[in-house]
């Protein structure tokens, strides 16, 4: 085979998950440091503190556990 696609195929295999942490890592932040800015906007609803952050953090949950739901529906209906 020739030495420059190795090289390049070893290249791509050390960056991609790499740049995977890295956006895991950002979004992390990013998702916690909205829900403090939310929480610091309402100090108290109620018996509920916090409530604008505790319902963008209720959002995410069901967006992220829906959207694992139907790629998994989509991947055993894809016949992969």
């Amino acid at each position: 085979m020739d030495r420059k696609y190795l090289q390049d195929r070893l290249f791509s295999s050390l960056w991609v998950p790499v740049l995977v942490v890295l956006i895991t890592v950002a979004l992390i932040v990013g998702i916690g440091e909205l829900l403090l800015t939310l929480a610091d906007i309402e100090e108290k609803i109620g018996v509920i503190r916090e409530p604008y952050a505790v319902f963008v953090a209720l959002l995410l949950a069901i967006v992220v556990l829906v959207s694992a739901a139907v790629l998994d529906r989509i991947g055993r209906n894809s016949g992969a």
